[in-house]
């Protein structure tokens, strides 16, 4: 029984936290949501907290603001405009939300941002070999496991993916051509790293249903300009500060993801890992 009453719970965080993902130029009020998921406001409220480990009214304002950021990275836009595509009635009150959030306007904030990563590369001196490739990716269907907290904590990612593959042999999904991909929701030069969002995935053949702490999710199909990293994992957000200042195509709204292509838990250096950046 207790497992059974553990497993709602988690899919119902799911639930939340997709939706809430998907809908932040939208209002998202508390009754629809609660409704979505078939629990009372107050329910829904206390199953958050305990999940987030933060009020689901902060949650949402954190999450508009950050998406935000990542707007004003992929292009350039009226606050009018900004303020709409995460949820915000008025540029005024989009603002007064940024400042409470970050401290700053939104504009003096992507400057300083954009600093920040100059100057992550030129001291790492990896500045000038980026080398990608331009694909036409065909989408993928998988099925994940979310993980919160700092990317790339040694415990708590080996258990998810142990956990992962275990859900595939029990349905029957894991196959040969099962690819393994990483999905980083947020930046932790831009998020507490400690919030940051993680999912575990595998590609699925077979639809798989939700259930407990496994959810599905859809990578759509589109463009791509594809970048390899080889050697260990942890050299990852010093490849996405990289990309991110010394970005030579147009990027598009879409999906960010990882897929692993080696993994070697003997030698962390003969590991592939490639990187895909939706692009217009």
């Amino acid at each position: 029984m207790r497992n059974t009453t553990e497993n709602i719970y988690n899919q119902k965080v799911n639930q939340v936290i997709d939706y809430i993902s998907a809908n932040l130029h939208t209002p998202l009020q508390l009754n629809l949501i609660a409704d979505k998921i078939n629990v009372s406001q107050r329910q829904l409220v206390r199953i958050m907290r305990s999940a987030l480990n933060e009020s689901l009214h902060s949650y949402i304002a954190r999450q508009r603001i950050e998406r935000a950021v990542l707007f004003m990275q992929i292009e350039e836009m009226t606050l009018k405009e900004l303020s709409a595509m995460v949820g915000y009635d008025n540029p005024q009150s989009f603002s007064k939300a940024f400042r409470k959030q970050m401290g700053i306007s939104p504009k003096t904030y992507i400057k300083s941002l954009q600093s920040r990563l100059e100057s992550y590369v030129q001291s790492s001196g990896n500045n000038n070999n980026l080398q990608s490739k331009i694909i036409n990716f065909e989408g993928l269907e998988l099925v994940y496991i979310r993980i919160f907290g700092k990317y790339g904590e040694e415990e708590p990612y080996e258990m998810a993916w142990n956990k992962l593959i275990e859900f595939l042999k029990e349905n029957q999904a894991l196959t040969p051509d099962t690819r393994f991909v990483g999905l980083s929701f947020d930046d932790p030069n831009v998020t507490d790293p400690n919030q940051c969002r993680f999912y575990a995935c595998a590609s699925v053949e077979k639809k798989i249903m939700p259930t407990g702490e496994f959810g599905t999710i859809l990578l759509r199909k589109g463009k791509y300009a594809v970048y390899r990293l080889t050697g260990s994992y942890s050299g990852l957000q010093e490849l996405y500060n990289n990309i991110s200042v010394n970005f030579e195509y147009t990027i598009r709204y879409g999906m960010t993801f990882e897929e692993y292509i080696t993994c070697s838990t003997e030698n962390s250096k003969e590991q592939i890992t490639k990187v895909y950046i939706p692009i217009k």
